[in-house]
């Protein structure tokens, strides 16, 4: 929001040591009225992922200039809790799949070696419009829930070992 104005494509960067200042010179679009607002900033190494509930736009911010570096199409998200940081990149999750972005690329975790190890409609019944992904580094696993706001039904977790690259489902996150 900028003067009572809502801006769902912008991004506004602050001046080097002004922090809390954003001026709308400053500003970024990437996509301008696509009918798509940004749902979650992340950053890794020097790369913002801009995810809309569409797609991830890749920003490559290691220059004076920033430039849109790719577009992922349907590997957006539908709320701000479907990404986060782990010791491998960024992670998040969608209807269509479970990514993971490394610094180099794009990988979708429901493949390995261009195979799917996790079956569409299975996926597609699991994961909703306020399914989260959260991280737990000591035992370095991915935590799908399938619905934030309904923890008590059955089979709400999918569980990601980024170590072991393998797939469980369980009814708690935490055992």
């Amino acid at each position: 929001k900028q003067d009572g104005a809502v801006y769902g494509d912008m991004m506004i960067k602050s001046p080097v040591n002004g922090f809390d200042l954003f001026p709308k010179s400053r500003s970024l679009e990437v996509t301008v009225s696509d009918g798509d607002e940004i749902m979650q900033l992340e950053e890794y190494a020097d790369r913002i992922l801009q995810f809309k509930k569409g797609k991830m736009h890749l920003i490559n911010v290691s220059q004076e200039i920033e430039f849109l570096e790719d577009t992922f199409v349907h590997k957006g998200i539908s709320n701000p809790n479907a990404t986060c940081k782990t010791d491998f990149g960024i992670a998040w999750v969608n209807k269509h799949g479970c990514y993971l972005y490394d610094g180099k690329q794009v990988v979708n975790l429901l493949e390995k070696k261009n195979v799917k190890i996790i079956n569409e409609d299975d996926w597609a019944a699991h994961v909703s419009d306020s399914s989260i992904i959260e991280y737990v580094p000591k035992k370095r696993q991915l935590i799908i829930i399938k619905d934030a706001n309904n923890t008590a039904d059955g089979n709400n977790i999918y569980l990601f070992d980024m170590v072991t690259q393998s797939w469980v489902t369980s009814d708690n996150a935490i055992e």
